[in-house]
């Protein structure tokens, strides 16, 4: 309960910047999960097969794997908040598609304006977090950030799931013909489409970059003081160092492109589930995770991140494993939950390990090289996912999924604990001399 309280106290000494970026963010993250949490349903309803499915989040997770580098440089030379701006109209016109149009042309067109638009939003949110906030509180903010957009998420997956339900049953009552299942998920798209928009107005109150200041840096970012200067610059740095952050992100996604994607077939397909009862689960999902979030500062500062990364990572396998292999619906909910909360706490914690060891002039470069090897392992993953599940059903890819997360736990241990070993060295020296100043 202290580290709660220790949490809610850091969050309200925010600078003005992150808190309306991350309320903005988390609008957006409703929005969106108001409608993926149906996605899925709505194209098996279009008859279209789980392969398809696997394409379309394909072609959306290879789009931003092939732009992110472009996107990172234009969030640099434009600012942060003008690309978030970008980021929503992108979003926005996706969706609009998958409304009008029903065609795979179309459908097509939207995972790559989705996928574009996400591409944009990875290489500024880390960033700006980062520019606008102080060194002894980045923790917080990154687990705060990570932890409103879930709960965004949360809201939105019980949103969007009961949407269509509440338009089949009110359609009837007031007088309108009765629409059929892929026109309840249409009009829910439609519906969903406008919270994107909401999301838009925290954003007018973040104040414009500064003339002659750094690239994504916002007149009103936090001033630094001189203790905390020394401790922003990185330990060790270079282009081995952001090698190994990449391989790392390599191997998470291949294991998270061959199932969440495609959580809402598992629960549909195996349990014969509706999108009310998914987002149901969803939520528990998001509350779990969102409330472990506010707990990872203190664990990683008790244990450090590296460690901490590890241990929830080794902690999901058995989960991953239950879901492969049980039939229990009880039992694969659990786990679901689980390995959910489990893994997700660990994002926040290794892109604040990111930037803290990235050179300031290359955290929006390094943030899309290494967001760029997680969605191309996931382009690659989700594709083969949805033709193993078309052929072998919907537990075959959590086993291969639990080999890819012990292959990144490993490789996370063996690369990254000595660097954190050192800095941890460097910041107790540090803290001497501030201490022997007074």
């Amino acid at each position: 309960m202290s580290s709660i309280i220790r949490y809610l106290i850091r969050m309200t000494s925010f600078s003005s910047n992150c808190r309306m970026f991350i309320f903005s963010n988390s609008m957006l993250s409703f929005g969106i999960s108001s409608i993926e949490v149906f996605l899925g349903l709505y194209f098996l309803e279009l008859k279209f097969r789980e392969d398809f499915i696997g394409t379309y989040y394909a072609v959306s997770t290879g789009t931003s794997a092939i732009l992110l580098l472009l996107a990172g440089r234009l969030s640099d030379r434009i600012g942060r908040t003008t690309s978030f701006y970008i980021t929503l109209a992108g979003h926005f016109a996706g969706y609009s598609l998958l409304f009008m149009y029903q065609s795979r042309t179309a459908i097509f067109l939207c995972a790559f304006i989705n996928g574009a638009s996400a591409a944009l939003r990875a290489c500024t949110s880390a960033p700006f977090l980062h520019e606008n906030a102080r060194v002894s509180e980045r923790d917080y903010v990154y687990s705060s950030s990570a932890s409103f957009m879930l709960m965004g998420a949360m809201f939105g997956n019980v949103f969007g799931g009961y949407l269509p339900i509440t338009l089949m049953k009110l359609a009837p009552v007031i007088g309108a013909a009765r629409i059929s299942a892929a026109e309840s998920y249409r009009y829910s798209i439609l519906i969903s489409m406008t919270l994107i928009l909401v999301s838009a107005l925290p954003l007018l109150r973040i104040t414009k970059n500064a003339p002659n200041s750094a690239p994504g840096a916002e007149k009103n970012a936090v001033p630094r003081p001189a203790a905390e200067a020394e401790d922003d610059r990185p330990l060790k740095s270079g282009r081995r160092l952001y090698r190994k952050f990449v391989i790392y992100t390599f191997l998470i996604g291949c294991g998270a492109g061959l199932i969440v994607p495609f959580f809402n077939i598992y629960f549909a397909q195996k349990f014969g589930l509706d999108s009310g009862r998914i987002g149901v689960i969803f939520m528990l999902a998001n509350i779990i995770t969102a409330v472990s979030m506010m707990m990872t500062p203190a664990i990683t500062i008790r244990y450090g991140k590296i460690r901490s990364i590890v241990f929830m990572e080794l902690a999901s396998l058995p989960f991953l494993l239950t879901l492969g292999l049980s039939g229990s619906f009880s039992m694969c909910v659990v786990s679901y939950l689980m390995r959910n909360a489990l893994m997700n706490m660990n994002n926040p914690v290794f892109t604040n390990f990111i930037m803290e060891n990235t050179d300031k002039d290359q955290r929006g470069r390094v943030n899309s090289i290494v967001t760029l090897g997680d969605n191309f392992s996931r382009t690659v993953s989700t594709y083969i996912s949805g033709r193993l599940m078309t052929d072998h059903g919907v537990g075959l890819p959590y086993f291969i999924t639990a080999v890819f997360y012990l292959a990144a736990a490993l490789f996370a241990y063996f690369s990254f604990s000595a660097l954190e070993r050192e800095m941890k060295k460097k910041l107790a020296a540090q803290a001497a001399l501030v201490g022997a100043g007074r």
